[in-house]
């Protein structure tokens, strides 16, 4: 019986979130400790999907994973494959609802290992493709930028309705992420940066703080690039308290980025739709990163993760 594996990791945006929205750029980065694997097993009988979130025959696949069924069923159709028996075991370290790209993880280890499972090469463009079968499903309009991230190495350079931009960086210093156990509210953030955008009793300021988004995410790039630590936390400070006049952080997040500037962050912000879901921080060590893990967890962190943002380790 056949057996093969993919994998895909974690994503988080690093400065832009919002504004990328309203034709601003925004910076995404991979989190390649942060992990998912697909393993396709062979069997004698049935179609079975095993996995924290269900266990059971795909036929009963849950209505909220229905882009993960049709997913299937589109690429065992492309192999010829509709009547395989498999078992398809999902292991993944992404909590979902948090921004960190779960669903295009899933898709992209999924997608990865049925391609292996075949023996056929998959190119980048075809695996991106395949995998907007599952997130056009599920997210309705995506932005691919979930997609190109989990599936790189480099972080990802993104405005709305141009290509997307894979780029180098050149810096030593660590990220923190952390979970605070609260899902995140994407869709009623993005209505409450429109309605501050439309309120005729604040004229601009909404737009000032898109515009300065913007201007903060170009800035970042250029000291990802040149290893400008201390300023590149400056800008995801600065970031944060425009994020937080739009209304779309919570108390929660406010929590934990406290917690990490008062344990030696150079900056921290929220990542993501916001209200709820993850915030991160930088560290310029791996000792401050690990300080900070452990104020995060003490000040009710759920979960948290440490990356490095280094040139060295060909991030």
């Amino acid at each position: 019986m056949r057996v093969a594996t993919g994998s895909a990791h974690a994503k988080i945006i690093l400065i832009g979130e919002h504004s990328v929205v309203h034709q601003q750029p925004a910076i995404a980065v991979p989190l390649k400790n942060v992990k998912v694997t697909a393993t396709l097993r062979e069997t004698s009988r049935g179609q079975r999907l095993v996995s924290d979130y269900f266990t059971g025959e795909l036929v009963d696949l849950p209505g909220e994973f229905e882009g993960i069924r049709v997913l299937l069923q589109r690429l065992l159709r492309r192999f010829d494959a509709l009547s395989l028996s498999f078992v398809l075991e999902i292991e993944s370290a992404i909590p979902q609802e948090r921004g960190m790209g779960s669903s295009a993880a899933v898709a992209t280890a999924i997608v990865r290992a049925v391609y292996s499972f075949f023996e056929v090469s998959l190119d980048p463009q075809q695996l991106l493709s395949t995998v907007n079968i599952e997130e056009t499903i599920t997210h309705g309009s995506p932005s691919g930028i979930d997609a190109a991230t989990v599936s790189a190495l480099q972080p990802v350079w993104f405005v709305k309705g141009l290509p997307l931009k894979h780029f180098d960086i050149h810096m030593n210093a660590f990220l923190v992420v952390g979970d605070t156990g609260v899902t995140g509210q994407t869709s009623m953030a993005v209505n409450s940066v429109t309605e501050l955008l439309q309120d005729a009793e604040q004229p601009g300021v909404g737009q000032q703080l898109i515009n300065h988004l913007g201007t903060l995410t170009t800035a970042a790039a250029g000291y990802l690039q040149h290893n400008q630590v201390r300023l590149l936390g400056q800008t995801l400070a600065d970031a944060q308290a425009d994020l937080s006049a739009l209304g779309v952080s919570h108390p929660v997040l406010q929590k934990l980025i406290d917690a990490a500037n008062a344990a030696g962050a150079l900056g921290a912000k929220l990542t993501g739709g916001g209200l709820g879901g993850c915030m991160f921080a930088l560290a310029k060590t791996a000792g401050q990163a690990k300080t900070i893990a452990a104020a995060l967890t003490q000040h009710g962190a759920v979960k948290t993760w440490i990356e490095p943002l280094s040139g060295d380790v060909n991030y």
